[in-house]
């Protein structure tokens, strides 16, 4: 098997294609031939050697991929030979409350990931996906989908009639477009070009505010939104965009805490939470029951997650580059075999 690793550190100059035996899989594990792998910001943080002290080299990147049961260990019952699935992201996480030792689960770090071209998990971490999808597509669930998934379901699922505002056009935010619409929300969309506010309104978005060319964008929103704001707001953005989110949500709204690409110490103003009941709610992707009613959902309403560009495995570096540029709009992806 090949496999990419920070070896010797992290750092783009770390990352070295290697080569060992193909493992076999023991009892209750599960042989993967991978076929795709795909990229989040959280990747970076780990290249970037930024995801703290449990995460250390030597080290497999990546936690969302998808590949074929290519061997099978005793005692696993429920997968055959050919099947194609997706190990989650949380390999402990079944269902129900999160473990306490959540972060010790997470696949790319402190656990290897999945770029390479075969792994092996135990069974009980792996999941069946959705036979529409293609392999590009289906590598983009494990972490941004069911990041996605989880954002509009918790603390309560999202209703229809009810409005969200997205942040953003990368991964977790398009899968949240898509699934809001076939929930029946009003979807608002902030992004970073007129190109990619073009191609938002292409996807469905009702309303999408260039911030750059309108830097008061949570005034926007609420302009958008008659004045009341939103029911949902699913902060992606971090420290730079954390207090506009506030601004954004309306009277007993939910903000849904999600990523910090802008910066991890947000200067949190009291009373725009408090003098409007606002709820907080943060998201660390989900369980192994979350990714089982996504897949359905999927499957219900025909949902195809964007990808962006598909490198080729010789040029998992690239793939970190393009990731690292912030141009892309959707998933960017990794061949892991030449079939994908």
């Amino acid at each position: 098997m090949k496999y990419w690793c920070f070896r010797d550190g992290f750092g783009l100059d770390n990352l070295i294609l290697l080569e060992r035996e193909t493992p076999r899989p023991g009892s209750g594990e599960v042989l993967l031939e991978m076929a795709a792998a795909s990229l989040n910001y959280r990747d970076l943080v780990v290249m970037r050697g930024e995801h703290g002290r449990a995460v250390q080299p030597p080290l497999i990147p990546l936690s969302d991929g998808v590949g074929t049961v290519a061997a099978i260990g005793d005692g696993v019952t429920g997968f055959d030979v050919g099947d194609r699935v997706s190990p989650l992201f949380l390999q402990h996480w079944m269902g129900g409350a999160p473990p306490a030792d959540l972060e010790a689960g997470r696949l790319g770090g402190p656990l290897d990931g999945v770029l390479a071209t075969h792994c092996v998990f135990p069974a009980s971490g792996l999941i069946g996906i959705p036979a529409h999808l293609s392999d590009a597509q289906a590598a983009t669930l494990p972490c941004a989908g069911v990041t996605a998934w989880s954002a509009l379901s918790e603390p309560q699922p999202l209703r229809p009639g009810e409005t969200v505002l997205i942040q953003g056009s990368g991964g977790v935010a398009l899968m949240a477009l898509a699934l809001a619409q076939a929930a029946g929300a009003q979807v608002l969309m902030t992004t970073s070009s007129e190109q990619k506010a073009e191609r938002l309104v292409a996807l469905g978005a009702d309303a999408v505010i260039d911030r750059n060319a309108v830097p008061s964008w949570a005034r926007a929103v609420r302009k958008a939104t008659h004045g009341l704001g939103c029911d949902r707001v699913l902060e992606l953005g971090g420290a730079a965009t954390f207090n506009d989110s506030l601004k954004t949500a309306k009277t007993g709204g939910t903000v849904i805490l999600i990523g910090n690409v802008t910066g991890s110490n947000a200067e949190f103003f009291l009373p725009l939470a408090l003098t409007r009941r606002l709820r907080l709610c943060a998201v660390s992707v989900g369980s192994k029951q979350d990714f089982e009613q996504l897949s359905r959902a999927m499957e219900q309403h025909g949902i195809e997650p964007e990808v962006d560009q598909v490198f080729g495995f010789d040029e998992a570096p690239d793939a970190f580059r393009a990731l690292e540029t912030g141009g892309h709009f959707g998933n960017i992806c990794i061949a892991c075999s030449d079939a994908a």
